[in-house]
């Protein structure tokens, strides 16, 4: 047999796998997949967008309406001194999970640290784990008391 008509069995046989590929999934196969570029044994790290960010009025009036939940990722010594009223202090290891769990992944969240570099780890974490909206408050907490935002101190409730 010739190369051409080698070719054109080969071509033929293609075409009949193709169609009764398509009639048993008609959703088709990707003929392209994307391969992560890493060397055997190398961890490989997902990217995810920057999580959203909200401005102290927006925050407010979420606050206001009661219309999310407020979470402070800096250290408990901070936290203690003046914090958002009703803000979860996040960094507390053993106690964020539960609380986490009582927050349907639905709902907004609000995170804040000292900057918003720290918040927006916290965010990222959240986002992987599901919830859907976590933003992440700009200016942090000194740009919420500035603004007069509602504040409490104390140590966490939920972290005993």
């Amino acid at each position: 047999m010739s190369v051409l008509g080698q070719s054109a069995t080969l071509a033929i046989v293609g075409a009949t796998l193709a169609l009764a590929l398509d009639a048993v999934r008609p959703d088709g196969v990707p003929l392209f997949r994307a391969f992560p570029l890493s060397s055997e044994g190398a961890a490989q790290c997902a990217v995810t967008a920057a999580p959203a960010r909200i401005d102290v009025d927006e925050a407010r009036r979420l606050f206001d309406a009661r219309a999310a939940v407020f979470g402070d990722v800096r250290a408990a010594d901070q936290y203690a001194v003046g914090h958002v009223v009703d803000a979860v202090h996040l960094p507390c290891s053993a106690e964020a999970p539960d609380w986490l769990a009582t927050v349907a992944k639905t709902e907004t969240v609000v995170l804040y640290g000292a900057s918003e570099a720290d918040a927006e780890q916290v965010a990222q974490s959240l986002a992987a784990g599901g919830y859907r909206d976590v933003r992440v408050l700009r200016g942090g907490f000194a740009a919420w008391r500035d603004a007069g935002g509602s504040a409490a101190s104390g140590p966490c409730e939920v972290c005993g």
